[in-house]
């Protein structure tokens, strides 16, 4: 429970931890990087076709050697939208940036060529800081231009952190005049094309509500977009009905003229502007852009592989986890690229960083909380481990772990030795032995307890196991043994007599695990069948006492009764009753010691009452008056009323012993409570010399007897009050005997009052 409840902590604290960074890496977009470049790997898969009606004019290197360096002048681009007008195609857009005023007749001859072509579109573009405190300036062509154009579109690029264009966003939004502080959304170029073909704004447009927001731009193979060169074009060389219902790009494709971008394309390569313009276009005609999943999906993605992982932790074994673990990341690749064949981009690197990071910490953490708690409990286990005789080979020096792995290797070979050890020592018992579970089912014998079962005892029904040792008349006896409670026994132990005429003593006791939870039950069967023949033979003296040596007495006494009371008569009278008094002690106390108490409600008064007048004519005989005061009102008790009357039958008996002739002898009773509980005192007094000093603490033990007082005709043999003394001890009761002040001894005798009755319902 100890490594399990650390272990527990530590995984919810890795779960935790690795569950922020993922979701810190994915926020602050911490691993663009690599998600860029593996981006881009997977994009060389799934390339857009480029469509045939997309025309480049390019400014190209043979255009700068046929009209000489850059900038040109504006009747060239005049003369080519004059020729472009008459090839009449669907749209012309013009990236070229023309912003600054030139020579007005040439601006005006470049304006009144533009007004002549029906879809001229031209750019604009920001200048980033702006000025006098604007967050951005506009960049627009010239007035004539503006008002001969179609409509205008930015075509500012958005570049990642690596440079690499990779996003575009089809509108630029923002305040151009910050005395005013209204906010202007500038369509891009291409999407200005778009509506100008076809009357509307493009789907991608209009199913964005935020059309500012960057989409991935999948790239058709470089140089797949038909391309002329504007010197050929500007030269005839181009017929007429090849430029007709064509859209056309116009920009520069030379490399000194500063408008080649990295882009997401396999080379490494850079492409012209007018190029990406050409992707851009065919990717917001044919509705093809790649939507990145939104930053809450993408840690609910990233989450999930590192959660399963996590889970997987507690379930799988290390070399499950591993395969698991390289499965999850082709699952994530493999997802991402499938995602991106539905234009859907989900970065995996955080998800990947996720797995790299919970395998390698859950496996130390794991291994250090397995590496303590091995130390503490080997520690436990060599404090505690049992000195057998078995060997352990030392070890030799390696690291911590593998010290620690050698040490448990010994500790489970040591544990299979004791095992073993404990096995052996259980098997070969003297008597029968077994286990059970506490399903009832037999886990364990021993051999003695296998003798005789050919089908083996394994897994047997506790009963199933006790028919097959137990005598059918016994076999309730031990099933109510079973039963009880063992914290409530009153006897630990239940005999019975075997199949095979043997008798067993049988005790169970609990098998309780470490923590002190019960686990099943030991059953031992002692061989008493001596114990009990002994037993029998000890009943079958005290028959012998109780019967065969009494009636011989009884029969000497009762042929002496009516002769002469001559000397040797009243001697052998004497001697023939110390006989039968001995007699009848000893097999008191014995059978006192061999039987169970059985008691009953008695009433207290009427029994000493009884054995009182009983010894009327002893008493009387010497003048001696015995009476009983009876205060207790009816005091009933719980008691076996014939040892209870024969011990106070003792305690008078004794009394008029001891009493000189014509004296009084005085039993009373009476209630009395002793720490809350009630009791019946009975005190026999009587008016004699009372008891020797050097006898006081001995009276009641075995054969303590001083007989020199005595007045009686037969002297005690010192069975008597121990016979007593164990009968008021059976009934929980207690007896003193004491000297009184003036003369004679007192013996009180205190008894529990029997519970009053419960009444009905």
């Amino acid at each position: 429970m100890k490594l399990r409840r650390r272990l527990g902590i530590e995984w919810a604290g890795v779960a935790l931890a690795a569950s922020l960074i993922v979701t810190g890496l994915i926020y602050w977009n911490s691993l663009a990087n690599f998600d860029n470049l593996l981006y881009d790997q997977l994009s060389e898969y799934d390339r857009p076709a480029a469509p045939d009606d997309v025309l480049i004019i390019a400014i190209d290197e043979d255009s700068l050697a046929a009209f000489g360096k850059w900038p040109w002048s504006r009747d060239r681009h005049a003369e080519l939208l004059a020729l472009l007008a008459d090839a009449d195609p669907k749209a012309i857009a013009f990236d070229l940036l023309l912003s600054e005023p030139g020579d007005s007749a040439e601006d005006m001859a470049l304006a009144d060529a533009a007004a002549k072509n029906e879809n001229l579109l031209l750019p604009l573009h920001f200048v980033f800081p702006g000025s006098n405190g604007a967050d951005f300036d506009i960049k627009e062509p010239i007035a004539p231009l503006k008002q001969a154009a179609s409509a205008i579109g930015h075509v500012n690029l958005l570049f990642d952190r690596d440079g690499v264009v990779r996003r575009t966003s089809l509108c630029f939004r923002g305040i151009a005049d910050p005395a005013t502080s209204m906010e202007v959304t500038w369509p891009h170029l291409m999407e200005q094309v778009y509506r100008s073909i076809n009357g509307g704004i493009s789907p991608a447009f209009s199913r964005r509500p935020d059309c500012q927001k960057p989409l991935l731009m999948p790239y058709a193979d470089r140089g797949t977009f038909a391309q002329v060169s504007y010197a050929a074009v500007a030269n005839g060389e181009m017929p007429g009905a090849f430029l007709k219902d064509k859209i056309i790009l116009v920009g520069a494709t030379a490399q000194g003229l500063g408008d080649q971008h990295p882009v997401p394309l396999g080379d490494g390569g850079t492409m012209a502007g007018v190029e990406i313009m050409a992707n851009l276009l065919n990717d917001i005609r044919e509705d093809n852009f790649i939507t990145p999943v939104s930053v809450p999906t993408q840690i609910a993605l990233s989450l999930i592989p590192t959660w399963i992982l996590l889970i997987g932790f507690w379930r799988w074994r290390p070399r499950t986890t591993i395969f698991v673990s390289v499965g999850l990341v082709i699952c994530i690749l493999a997802a991402s690229a499938i995602l991106l064949s539905l234009r859907i981009w989900f970065a995996p690197g955080a998800a990947l960083v996720g797995l790299a990071l919970v395998y390698p910490v859950w496996g130390w953490r794991r291994l250090q909380a397995t590496s303590d708690f091995m130390d503490d409990e080997l520690k436990n286990y060599r404090s505690d481990t049992p000195d057998i005789p078995v060997l352990q080979a030392p070890l030799g020096p390696v690291d911590l772990v593998t010290e620690q792995a050698e040490e448990l290797a010994h500790a489970i070979k040591h544990v299979r030795d004791l095992r073993r050890f404990i096995s052996d020592a259980l098997t070969n018992l003297p008597d029968p032995m077994f286990i059970t579970d506490l399903d009832g089912k037999v886990k364990f014998v021993n051999k003695l307890a296998q003798t005789g079962v050919e089908d083996g005892a394994q897994n047997l029904a506790l009963d199933d196991m006790l028919k097959r040792f137990v005598a059918p008349e016994d076999l309730d006896d031990v099933k109510d043994y079973l039963a009880l409670d063992q914290n409530l026994r009153e006897h630990d132990y239940v005999d019975f007599t075997s199949l095979n005429d043997e008798v067993f003593a049988m005790r169970r006791a609990r098998v309780l695990s470490d923590e002190g939870d019960l686990r099943g039950h030991i059953h031992y069967l002692a061989d008493i069948t001596e114990v009990a023949n002994a037993a029998q033979e000890r009943e079958e003296v005290l028959q012998l006492l109780s019967h065969d040596m009494r009636s011989p007495q009884a029969a000497i006494l009762a042929l002496l009764d009516g002769q002469d009371a001559t000397d040797d008569n009243r001697r052998i009278e004497n001697h023939a009753r110390r006989t039968l008094a001995l007699a009848d002690n000893f097999v008191g106390l014995a059978r006192i010691k061999s039987s169970e108490f059985s008691g009953e409600e008695i009433l207290l008064s009427d029994l000493v009452i009884e054995a009182n007048d009983s010894l009327w004519p002893l008493a009387k005989q010497r003048g001696i008056q015995s009476s009983v005061e009876d205060q207790t009102d009816g005091a009933f008790i719980i008691g076996e009323p014939s040892s209870l009357y024969r011990s106070f039958a003792n305690l008078i008996d004794n009394a008029i012993k001891y009493s000189p002739d014509n004296s009084k002898i005085t039993i009373q009773l009476r209630n009395i409570a002793i720490d809350k509980q009630l009791f019946v005192s009975v005190t026999i007094a009587d008016q004699g010399n009372g008891i020797a000093e050097d006898m006081v603490d001995h009276l009641f033990e075995r054969f303590a007897s001083n007989d020199l007082d005595s007045k009686g005709a037969v002297k005690g043999a010192g069975l008597g009050l121990n016979f007593v003394a164990a009968v008021i001890a059976r009934h929980g009761g207690t007896i003193r005997a004491e000297n009184m002040r003036d003369s004679g001894a007192c013996f009180t005798v205190l008894l529990p009052l029997a519970p009053d009755p419960v009444e009905p319902a």
